[in-house]
């Protein structure tokens, strides 16, 4: 029978598969939704503007 120190070190490891995701941050898919909010709020404004002329 295995002790639990083995038996952690056999499993693999929790490490992400895809390098590099670990070290991104949010950030930049929350600027992502913010610029698309603010396109669409954009495109609202001028098509209102349109509709309205």
């Amino acid at each position: 029978m295995k002790t639990s120190v083995l038996l952690s070190e056999s499993s693999p490891k929790s490490k992400n598969p895809l390098r590099g995701v670990e070290g991104r941050s949010e950030k930049p898919q929350q600027h992502r939704y913010e610029r698309r909010k603010v396109r669409q709020f954009l495109r609202e404004t001028d098509w209102l503007s349109e509709a309205g002329a």
